[in-house]
């Protein structure tokens, strides 16, 4: 009975290794295709397996930072818009307040120096960012900063500082050149806020 067990799989082991000799030839590998899975054919030598290049062709343009193309530069200046429209809302409750004195107290004064400051300097890095595009880009982040929510923050800004309720040398020009060129032009003709104010 053990000699019978022993026999029959002494001819399992060898049947199975000739099924498999004729099933897997030795050395005739097929070469796999680009969406093949990687060794499919237990060979450990894959073919280039298809990636999201491939498959989806959008992925394969090459954006440069610094192209006057708009299909390099909308996307970008798309993906600010909420960034832009969070500093334009800085200014929604100061628009709605007359320019006077009330915006010489501590806490009106800070609000207004802050919507001054984070909206001009975003400006300025958007215009200067573009700028460096190339004549398309340029014109296109100028319009994106020429609306009528911006042309009437630019108008506020200026009439603040005529009035002396904002000084121009509270925002250092040479860090927010944006609003320096903004209020370059207007002259501080009152007396508005002064430390004492505050």
């Amino acid at each position: 009975m053990f000699g019978s067990i022993a026999g029959r799989t002494g001819l399992i082991v060898p049947a199975a290794l000739i099924a498999a000799y004729i099933l897997v030839p030795i050395g005739s590998h097929r070469e796999l295709g680009p969406n093949d899975p990687i060794a499919a054919d237990g060979s450990m030598q894959a073919g280039r397996n298809a990636t999201i290049y491939d498959t989806m062709p959008e992925f394969t343009a090459v954006h440069r930072s610094d192209s006057d193309d708009p299909r390099d530069y909308l996307p970008l200046m798309k993906a600010d818009h909420p960034v832009i429209a969070a500093d334009r809302a800085l200014f929604k409750g100061l628009l709605l307040r007359p320019l006077d004195a009330s915006l010489c107290k501590a806490r009106n004064h800070r609000m207004l120096l802050l919507a001054v400051r984070v909206y001009y300097d975003e400006r300025g890095r958007e215009k200067k960012t573009y700028g460096l595009h190339g004549p398309r880009a340029t014109a296109a982040v100028q319009n994106v900063w020429s609306t009528p929510a911006d042309i009437e923050i630019d108008d506020y800004v200026r009439h603040a500082v005529q009035y002396g309720l904002l000084h121009k040398s509270e925002l250092r020009p040479n860090l927010n050149a944006e609003f320096a060129k903004t209020v370059a032009d207007v002259q501080e003709l009152g007396t508005g806020c002064t430390a004492a104010d505050r």
